[in-house]
């Protein structure tokens, strides 16, 4: 039985950035679908395979809060979208700041799996 997107993804979203930030390859590749892609706040498209190897290596983490985050599900798809600040950097260039994710979950049988995220960001004075 699939877990309640409503608390399930909440979860995930935190699972999946806890493991950014700890370069845990292996739990990234579970929670993203083979299909994923991200539209970038610096206006690249990465997918999946792409996003993996950034996240190992140049696109760097250590710190990670949400903000705010809204779960809305219809049927076997959810949209979480979440204001979430950030320290970061992206080959050696800070990367920094509040941002506005858009992430977009699909069941999977059982597993709720991300097939999308849109980030918009960093904000110009930290705020929606």
């Amino acid at each position: 039985m699939r877990a309640d997107p409503m608390t399930e993804l909440p979860k995930l979203e935190r699972a999946w950035m806890s493991a950014w930030i700890a370069r845990d390859r292996d739990c990234c590749d579970h929670i993203l679908d083979d299909e994923f892609l991200l539209s970038s706040a610096r206006g690249m498209l990465v997918r999946k395979t792409e996003w993996l190897v950034a996240a190992m290596g140049p696109f760097s983490c250590s710190r990670f809060d949400w903000l705010e985050v809204l779960v809305r599900p219809f049927g076997d798809v959810a949209v979480v979208n979440s204001k979430i600040r950030q320290q970061a950097s992206v080959n050696g260039q800070d990367w920094s700041g509040v941002f506005i994710l858009t992430d977009i979950w699909v069941a999977r049988g059982d597993v709720w799996k991300v097939v999308g995220r849109h980030g918009t960001g960093p904000l110009q004075d930290g705020s929606a």
